[in-house]
């Protein structure tokens, strides 16, 4: 007998919707390039992914129900991209004979155009900068994501088939259809930065992240003086406080207008920007700049909290006046799409209306997906929209809105078997940087796994997408199964209240045996697999073909 897993959180999770637990098995078994061709199957960057992606995925993992963390998910991706040799082989599709031009070259863009080469259609990918990437390449610091690895990725994505025009800025898609192109994809990505409303806020020394950024990325570092302030409580935010550090100031302070935990940027971000020495100074407001003779002074008001949606932004309180004095000012307080005016598509706010099941904007044959439409998102929801939006293209040109077939490797995926490790096992450490090293150039600071530690936290997983398997013959009626599964439901041992029921059934010899049935709230979670200390639940495995019931060992 056997229990269907009903759901994979992490897939689930994952706006791509990567298949977390079959990559995993694969580093488990030492299989790097088939755990890279999972991962491609669904998105064209893993490298990129496994540096800076916010993992949704982790924040689903049932896992932390057992023991101490989540599955390193995103670690894992990025080990997988580091370590895996060899090619990527495409299989020959038949030409379409349709053109189609995508403006903008982020992970939207590229994503776009590498899942309409795998339909047969000829993307050319225009980018108003000198190099490719769009935010990857101009927003994230290379602390976090070297420049190396976004080129090796973007190399690969032209090797499917996609041409790239940098230094090419698009200000309408009517120039594009008199090429002769089919259709237009606008994934432009929200390069614009937000300005505070201020007095002093057009002073000599303020900046806005996103222009920082992009100068101190494409080589152009400005000089930031001895004291940084920043403004905001975003990625950018605190990426900028970082590189600020990295460009000799020594002393650097980020005001925000609300409360640490509901700061944007990404908690591990945060905390690794206070080990290098940022100072943040929580629910304050800048009221407006004062610049004397080289220096700026940002007068700043207390907050008190508004409410948690938003709805209701913090009040400044009357005389709590403060000032932090600095050479440079960064203001990080919101960014918006560079949407080019000749598009003349419908808006809606300041980003572009479209349809949400087709992607079409207000004007034929245009399309539009990720920050353009939705504001500033992350890279693998960008990736995921770049992907949707192919789909909903090939339909326009005649497709069926599929990909017909994944790139190949040099070796087959097979399935693998893995052995859980013990329950107490926890989460690897992700090895880092020491601070001191951090400050000579922008050096990486999340450092590898080793294959050793990469395969012990992958074996950490619990195959939520394998089936139960049931041997009631092994069961003994200690009942752990259902104490582990009340406590997770009912945060208290409860038998009664598990989702396993071990049923007591009398045989015509008058011996009794044990039948393991599943109630409905039964998500396929896997507590009662790893807590049964008989093997009477074990997982299946991937060797089981679609459709057929494994018998009671689970062969």
């Amino acid at each position: 007998m056997y229990r269907e897993s009903t759901k994979v959180p992490c897939r689930e999770a994952c706006p791509a919707g990567v298949d977390v637990p079959r990559y995993l098995r694969f580093i488990v078994a030492g299989k790097y390039a088939e755990a890279l061709a999972v991962i491609r199957e669904s998105i064209p960057f893993p490298a990129v992914c496994g540096y800076v992606c916010p993992a949704p995925c982790e924040l689903k993992c049932q896992l932390a129900q057992v023991t101490d963390a989540p599955e390193a998910i995103r670690t894992l991706k990025r080990f997988v991209a580091d370590n895996a040799s060899g090619e990527l082989h495409y299989p020959r599709i038949l030409p379409t004979g349709k053109r189609v031009a995508v403006v903008g070259s982020g992970p939207a863009g590229l994503t776009a155009a590498y899942t309409l080469a795998r339909q047969g259609h000829s993307p050319t990918v225009f980018e108003a900068l000198p190099e490719a990437g769009g935010m990857m390449r101009t927003g994230i610091p290379a602390y976090r994501l070297p420049p190396d690895v976004l080129d090796a990725e973007v190399e690969a994505i032209k090797k499917a088939g996609i041409e790239i025009k940098t230094g090419t800025r698009i200000e309408s898609p009517d120039s594009l259809f008199a090429q002769g192109y089919d259709a237009v994809f606008l994934a432009v990505g929200a390069h614009r930065g937000v300005r505070m409303g201020i007095d002093g806020e057009e002073s000599p020394g303020v900046i806005d992240a996103l222009s920082f950024l992009r100068r101190v990325n494409l080589g152009k570092c400005p000089t930031v003086g001895r004291r940084v302030a920043v403004v905001g409580g975003g990625n950018a935010a605190v990426d900028a406080a970082r590189t600020a550090l990295r460009l000799g100031a020594e002393e650097v302070t980020i005001v925000y207008r609300r409360t640490r935990a509901e700061m944007r940027a990404y908690p591990e971000e945060v905390s690794e920007a206070l080990r290098e020495g940022v100072m943040i100074v929580f629910q304050a407001a800048p009221s407006r700049i004062r610049a004397n003779d080289g220096r700026l002074e940002l007068e700043c008001l207390r907050t008190r909290p508004g409410n948690k949606d938003a709805a209701v932004p913090p009040q400044p309180v009357k005389g709590s006046e403060f000032a932090v004095e600095a050479e440079t000012v960064i203001v990080a307080v919101g960014q918006d799409p560079d949407i080019p005016a000749g598009f003349s598509l419908s808006p809606a706010g300041r980003t572009i209306s479209i349809d949400p099941e087709t992607m079409a904007t207000s004007k034929t044959g245009v399309f539009a997906g990720s920050d353009c439409v939705t504001g500033s998102s992350s890279v693998i929801e960008a990736i995921a929209a770049g992907r949707r939006a192919a789909f909903a293209i090939d339909r326009y040109l005649g497709g069926r809105g599929v990909i017909e077939a994944t790139p190949a490797t040099p070796a087959a995926i097979t399935p693998v078997e893995t052995h859980y490790p013990p329950p107490t096992a926890i989460r690897n450490e992700t090895p880092l940087l020491s601070v001191t090293e951090r400050f000579k150039g922008f050096p990486l600071v999340e450092l590898p796994l080793s294959p050793e530690a990469a395969a012990f936290e992958a074996n950490r997983c619990l195959k939520c997408d394998l089936p139960i398997v049931v041997e009631e013959a092994k069961c003994t009626s200690c009942f752990v199964c259902q104490l582990v599964c009340s406590l997770r439901f009912e945060g208290a041992f409860d038998t009664s209240k598990a989702a396993i029921a071990l049923l007591p059934v009398k045989k015509s010899d008058g011996n009794v045996d044990i039948r393991i049935s599943f109630d409905d709230k039964c998500d396929g979670c896997g507590l009662c697999v790893r807590y049964c200390p008989f093997g009477a639940l074990t997982r299946g495995t991937m060797a089981v073909s679609k459709g057929q019931k494994p018998n009671a060992a689970g062969k």
